[in-house]
């Protein structure tokens, strides 16, 4: 051996030394290593006097020999153990805690309680970030004249929201004529429009005799007109204090209020719209026929979804760059995201505001969704109204009456399309269209940057990689989570599938719960990644697909991509300060550092994950953990610091708040008054039959519709012993359980032949028909083998005739529903006519639907109702007719077996 050769050592394979351990030894030497004198070389070797009688160097094989046994004590008890905590004791005397491929050190005093105090702000900045924060607390009756009242408004919608008021109902014509009288004492002079509208599909064509309240405020020098606009119909169950008394009352208030201040430039136009339920009809009617749709400039309409929830403006028309400006220049309460109007121009979604975007007009479109669960039901009512919601529709209703009713309106109203988002404690951020792409660009370039500082801090492309394998694996693991979760807790709640809004009465608990087992699954992955992988590999890695689809949405979806590009630039820049702090990145600075950078993730990211439960309910459980899970991910520069004092608190921290939601939800779908369950019981009878049937639903579930099942059998007082097809009269079942009902003295439906012709082998006829038991809506079936086709329904041609198979009809006609038909010569007029009452009480007695207060009727059954089916052939067919004339006069029910009166 040479004077410097080097000695036979054992390799690193073989003393079991990694890649790792190497680069975290290197960190220890310091940055500049002294050249070595020949005499301290040679010390370092070992090349000095041995004394007299000490062993010789051990020769090559038993070096060997010792290498292989102190590998076999290495593999006993694992190495990586002893090495991390050599390590993290080394980092610790440094200040920065563990390293990659370590167990965190214990820290001493404060630190040590780093983990939770992380999670604390997060979970404070998340709670400061929720859009509920953009909700003003309500104003008492006895504010000031020239503010918005929600206490003096409530006044307003407990006199409208008595009772349903669908089209053609007394009540309905109670309530027009109140807002009539309302809107006089405010000085005004309403006018009703009155006119036929009608949409048509290929089959169904839904008509209403509609009843708009309309109503001018000139201006003082006006450069165009304002219409405000909400709709004062209910559905047929529904005393419609959310949808849309709430509306409604909102424009009542916001007049009196900006009267009170004094008068306006521009022209303002109040439209009370009806018949908004059956297909945005009064709406419709207006855009199409009224002669002021012409100096309409701006529409600001106000809906609800719902009985609460912050007040947001979801849509707009197109080319929104201005009008979304001065939103964000007037609005004091703003809550608005244009991934909203992104994604509702791909639904099928319709408001009243619908009509005007289609016509061209610009605008505002305010609503909000919360409390779902008693939207179109029994329950939306002023009680279960939260008061903070008519509060901000009307602050917002104020502030752009007084911003739109002064501006010059004539200089035009659109700009090229804007992003915009609310920004908790900035307001509403906007800007144009056109930076979608060079924001992903400046994105990409962040995406390089942060790799960069990653690889040169040592992290791995195999690390980063594994990274964005275990974010997938994460969401993954959510989703499915997440499925199970609702298929589980669904057997619990008889409303499931029931309700219009939502899938269940309650489920803000739910949703914590799936918070909960989101974080339990992030953390407990990144715990275990943490043990061979470095934060950074973990960090980018996690932030690569939410790059990719921040990157594809600026092309595909472009006003929503911002809801990705900015947290994931926030979670890069994070990458790159803890790079570029090095041995600092777990002390002080780097903690803070990551918690400022992870606080824009939040501010952007909760308040989507709450207007995506919101807008899909628990429906939509599993889209709702998946994006729970890309926040988690994008906050890991913040969430790395949770695994003091220990990798394994946090997660079970998660699973025992997921348990706990679930506990409380599950004992919380007891059916109550506030969250009944449905029930469903429906009369039906056909004139000519001398039969009448109870129905009831056949999808009820045996155990947990139990109690509905026994109330429609006590109020049936006869069993559900058959079944039968109950489609023509317009239920949705092929075969449902029937039970004899009782027959009563019901007069059939008023049915006039206006003309009759017949012209070669065609006979033409037009009929005018009225029913005479007041039902609220009328629908015209066709035979099924007949021939007859629709052609006309009040003056209005029916496209597509040879498809169309029936006419529907809300509302009250002036006089006849009109209806022209046309058929072979030789054949009877094959239409049915089918009553709809949604006041069955009025033929069959105050407590024929009485119910326990948990129960409901189940308005997706139609339940609550009685249906009445008359033949014209059968009965006003002048050529073919056969059953005996009769005028039969209402009266109570009969008893079952007796005859009919026709």
């Amino acid at each position: 051996m040479g004077k410097y050769d080097l000695p036979d050592l054992p390799s690193d394979d073989e003393l079991g030394i990694t890649e790792e351990d190497r680069r975290a030894y290197e960190e220890d030497l310091p940055a500049e290593r002294p050249e070595l004198s020949d005499a301290e070389m040679a010390a370092l070797l070992g090349e000095t006097a041995r004394p007299e009688g000490a062993a010789a160097p051990p020769s090559r094989k038993e070096k060997r020999a010792r290498a292989k046994k102190e590998k076999k004590q290495k593999k006993a008890k694992p190495p990586k153990e002893k090495r991390g905590k050599e390590a993290a004791a080394k980092a610790l005397s440094a200040g920065e805690g563990a390293t990659a491929g370590s167990s965190p050190a214990t820290p001493g005093g404060a630190a040590r309680w780093r983990g939770p105090v992380t999670l604390g702000l997060l979970l404070g900045v998340a709670v400061l970030s929720s859009s509920r924060m953009t909700m003003p607390s309500p104003v008492p009756a006895n504010a000031s004249d020239t503010v918005f009242s929600s206490a003096r408004a409530m006044s307003t919608l407990t006199e409208i929201a008595r009772r349903p008021r669908p089209p053609g109902s007394p009540e309905h014509a109670r309530v027009r004529a109140y807002l009539t009288e309302r809107l006089r004492g405010l000085g005004m002079e309403p006018e009703v429009e009155t006119a036929t509208s009608v949409v048509q599909d290929s089959r169904a064509m839904i008509a209403a005799t509609v009843r708009n309240l309309v109503v001018r405020i000139p201006g003082s020098a006006s450069t165009g007109a304002i219409l405000i606009t909400a709709h004062y119909d209910s559905r047929e169950l529904s005393p419609g204090a959310g949808d849309d008394g709430t509306g409604v009352v909102t424009i009542l208030e916001a007049l009196r209020a900006v009267r009170a201040g004094g008068s306006l430039r521009n022209d303002v136009i109040v439209l009370l719209t009806d018949a908004e339920e059956a297909g945005l009809l009064g709406a419709r009617a207006f855009a199409r026929d009224h002669p002021w749709m012409r100096d309409v400039a701006l529409v600001l309409s106000f809906e609800m979804r719902g009985g609460g929830g912050p007040s947001m403006m979801f849509e707009t028309g197109a080319e929104n760059g201005w009008v979304v400006r001065q939103l964000a220049d007037f609005d004091p309460r703003p809550l608005a995201n244009s991934m909203s109007t992104e994604v509702y121009r791909r639904m099928p979604n319709d408001t009243d505001f619908t009509p005007f975007r289609e016509a061209g007009k610009q605008g505002l479109n305010f609503a909000a969704v919360g409390r779902a669960h008693v939207y179109h039901q029994p329950t939306d009512t002023p009680e279960n109204l939260d008061e903070a919601t008519l509060q901000h529709h009307g602050v917002r209703a104020v502030a752009a009456l007084r911003h739109f009713g002064n501006l010059d309106l004539g200089e035009g109203v659109t700009a090229g399309d804007a992003v915009f988002f609310t920004v908790p404690f900035f307001g509403l951020l906007v800007y144009d269209g056109s930076w979608v792409l060079p924001v992903t660009g400046g994105l990409l370039l962040l995406l390089f940057l942060a790799a960069g500082a990653a690889l040169r801090a040592g992290a791995g492309v195999g690390g980063l990689v594994t990274g964005l394998g275990l974010a997938i694996l994460g969401g993954a693991l959510s989703y499915g989570i997440a499925l199970g979760l609702g298929a589980w807790v669904a057997r619990f709640h008889p409303e499931a599938g029931h309700l219009d809004g939502s899938l269940f009465h309650l489920e803000g608990w739910y949703v914590l719960a799936l918070v909960g087992a989101t974080l339990a699954v992030v953390t407990a992955l990144h715990a275990v990644a943490r043990r061979w992988l470095s934060s950074l590999e973990l960090l980018l890695g996690a932030a690569l697909l939410p790059f990719a689809v921040a990157a594809w949405a600026s092309f595909a979806a472009p006003l929503a991509a911002m809801n990705l590009q900015w947290p994931v630039a926030a979670s890069l820049l994070a990458v790159i300060a803890l790079a570029l702090l090095g041995s600092r990145r777990e002390g002080l600075v780097g903690w803070l550092a990551v918690l400022l950078l992870t606080a824009p993730v939040l501010a952007f990211l909760v308040p989507l994950v709450e207007l995506l439960w919101l807008a899909f309910s628990l429906s939509g459980a599993g889209m709702i953990a998946v994006l729970v899970a890309v926040t988690l991910h994008l906050s890991l520069p913040a969430l790395d610091t949770v695994r003091r004092p220990n990798g394994w608190w946090a997660p079970l921290t998660g699973v025992l708040v997921a348990a706990s939601a679930l506990a409380i939800g599950v004992r919380s779908a007891r059916p109550t008054a506030t969250r009944p369950a449905p029930s469903t019981l429906i009369y039906t009878y056909e004139h000519g039959t001398g039969a009448a049937r109870w129905v009831t639903d056949p999808g009820a579930d045996i155990l947990l519709d139990e109690e509905a099942i026994d109330w429609a059998a006590a109020r049936a007082a006869a069993p559900f012993d058959g079944t039968d097809d109950v489609r023509p009269f317009g239920l949705a079942w092929a075969q449902a359980p029937v039970a004899t009902a009782p027959l009563v003295t019901a007069p059939r439906p008023e049915v006039v032949i206006l003309t009759d012709t017949i012209a070669g082998t065609q006979r033409r006829v037009a009929f005018g028909v009225r029913s005479r038991v007041g039902a609220e809506r009328l629908t015209l079936t066709l035979d099924a083998a007949g021939r007859t086709r629709f052609l006309a329904v009040n003056g209005v041609a029916v496209g597509q005739p040879g498809s169309l198979e029936r006419v529907q009809h809300w509302g009250e006609p002036d006089s006849l529903l009109v209806v022209e038909v046309d058929m072979p010569a030789a054949e009877p007029i094959g239409v049915h006519v089918v009553e709809d009452l949604w006041r069955p009480e009025q033929l069959l007695g105050a407590g024929a639907f009485a119910r326990p207060p948990h129960l409901a009727p189940d308005t997706q059954s139609r339940s609550d109702r009685a249906i009445l089916r008359t033949s014209l052939a059968a009965f006003a067919d002048p050529r073919h007719g056969f059953m005996e004339e009769a005028t039969p006069t209402t009266g109570p029910l009969t008893q079952p077996g007796a005859q009919d009166s026709n």
